[in-house]
């Protein structure tokens, strides 16, 4: 018995050991992909001990490594989701360029975040793939299959959103609403199940959806503009950002 017990003792000690060496000394934050540094330089005008991946760079036999790491994910901006994720194949000739290997890595983050508790911010394309994957569908192209006014689309489009109080993020924002920018032609249609939409466009387009219970995990969200592009002071932003890394903490003290 006490030979298994020494055993035991020696296996846990050589497993805690080398799971130590494996991770940052500062939080793990994955990125599914980034063009720029834009959200190296966002996140790190909050708190510059912050440890960054790019996803897209990561070979696929070593993507479990990293999500087995992570202590926070980003899915970014990015070309159209496929139509076909959620039963609208019809629709591809809407659709501008499809990243196959994208839309499936995308999945993957997103399902293991929200399986083990990690962090998860979805901004713009982040944001429709976030309901794809939970089973939601999507406005493949605004100016043929929306009407509005309103400019969603350009370098410099803006336009401003209202935020539903008593949501998840009306209690890291704090405002009912605000300006934002806009560079999207595709847009959540249909929310996924257990899911809400808590922002809209004067439009009515939707804007940002969350967890309908978020008591079920610490942080998904779902932004249709990019946080990452203003200014740290705007509460859209920099809350977002303060918020995302104060969870990204609490995810790596366990």
């Amino acid at each position: 018995m006490k030979s298994i017990r020494r055993y035991f003792l020696f296996l846990f000690s050589v497993l805690f050991f080398l799971s130590g060496c494996q991770r940052h000394s500062a939080p793990s934050i994955l990125i599914s992909k980034e063009y720029t540094t834009n959200f190296q330089d966002w996140l790190t005008r909050v708190d510059k001990k912050l440890n960054f991946t790019n996803m897209y760079n990561v070979s696929p036999d070593s993507i479990e490594y990293f999500l087995m790491y992570s202590d926070g994910i980003i899915i970014s901006g990015g070309p159209d989701v496929n139509p076909a994720l959620y039963g609208k194949e019809d629709e591809i000739g809407k659709c501008e360029e499809i990243d196959y290997r994208r839309d499936s890595l995308e999945i993957r983050m997103i399902r293991y975040a929200m399986e083990n508790r990690i962090p998860l911010l979805c901004i713009c394309r982040g944001c429709q793939i976030l309901n794809v994957a939970n089973g939601g569908t999507l406005i493949p192209d605004i100016p043929s299959d929306f009407d509005t006014i309103i400019k969603h689309r350009g370098g410099t489009s803006k336009h401003w959103i209202d935020i539903t109080e008593g949501t998840f993020l009306y209690e890291i924002c704090q405002t009912r609403g605000d300006t934002v920018n806009s560079y999207h032609h595709q847009a959540v249609r249909d929310i996924a199940p257990s899911f809400r939409a808590v922002a809209f466009a004067e439009d009515s387009l939707i804007e940002a959806i969350e967890l309908a219970d978020t008591s079920r995990h610490p942080f998904i969200l779902g932004v249709q503009w990019h946080p990452e592009a203003m200014g740290i002071s705007v509460p859209l932003s920099g809350s977002i950002a303060e918020r995302f890394i104060k969870e990204t903490k609490k995810a790596r003290s366990f």
